[in-house]
């Protein structure tokens, strides 16, 4: 076997794993679903989507690296794909009209596409990082605009108390309850650009998805005190 032969099947070996994972642990229930979201979803992508440019210079790296023109790397990568899929249907991990929307959908994607600029791909790396290392912090900032010590706050929602729960009982509204997150959130995104930790373009980034996904913050404090 010659050394770009190598390559081009451990490449796609990689692919291959990402999809075995898909199917084991997610398949089932997206195909619950699928049908009656399948036509709004495809509208929706085809209106939102954008090219990635990071994607498109990585293929255009390992194709070259490869020998290969670009059409056949992402030709070869949906076949093996499409591959995995029915094997999962001869292992009854998949029946096969699920299959069959799966592979539709592999078909029609467009390779390095996705919905706008918080699909850069190490957005989501950049914010478990921050997270990783100030969630502590945020949890203080929001327990001291409680009027609560970390402790007591941790101490309220492992006995299953919310978060809104818990300002309640401080007396805290709900606005002033989203205040206090937001600008402990904030001063903890300005703390790491001054460490050194963000680029400010990555901490507006991070602003704009805890915005716009509110319950992340509850995850975080629920993460927070899994490790405690």
């Amino acid at each position: 076997m010659n050394k770009k032969k190598f390559l081009m099947i451990f490449g796609g070996s990689a692919l291959l794993l990402v999809a075995i994972l898909f199917g084991a642990f997610y398949a089932g229930p997206l195909m619950a679903s699928a049908n009656s979201k399948q036509s709004a979803n495809s509208a929706t992508a085809s209106a939102t989507s954008t090219t990635n440019p990071y994607c498109t210079q990585y293929q255009q790296d390992l194709a070259q690296r490869l020998g290969v023109s670009v059409s056949t790397l992402q030709q070869d990568s949906q076949s093996a794909r499409i591959d995995i899929v029915n094997q999962m249907v001869k292992d009854g991990k998949l029946t096969q009209s699920q299959a069959n929307t799966l592979i539709q959908r592999i078909q029609s994607h467009q390779a390095c596409t996705g919905k706008g600029k918080g699909n850069h791909p190490y957005a989501r790396f950049v914010r478990n990082q921050f997270v990783k290392k100030y969630r502590s912090d945020i949890l203080a900032q929001i327990a001291q605009g409680l009027n609560l010590s970390s402790s007591q706050l941790t101490a309220d929602l492992k006995q299953g108390q919310s978060l809104s729960q818990v300002a309640t009982a401080q007396h805290v509204s709900a606005s002033q309850l989203t205040t206090i997150v937001t600008n402990a959130i904030t001063n903890d995104l300005n703390k790491a650009v001054s460490a050194g930790d963000l680029t400010q373009t990555q901490a507006t980034a991070a602003q704009t998805f805890l915005q716009k996904h509110p319950h992340f913050v509850t995850r975080l404090i629920n993460r927070h005190m899994k490790q405690k």
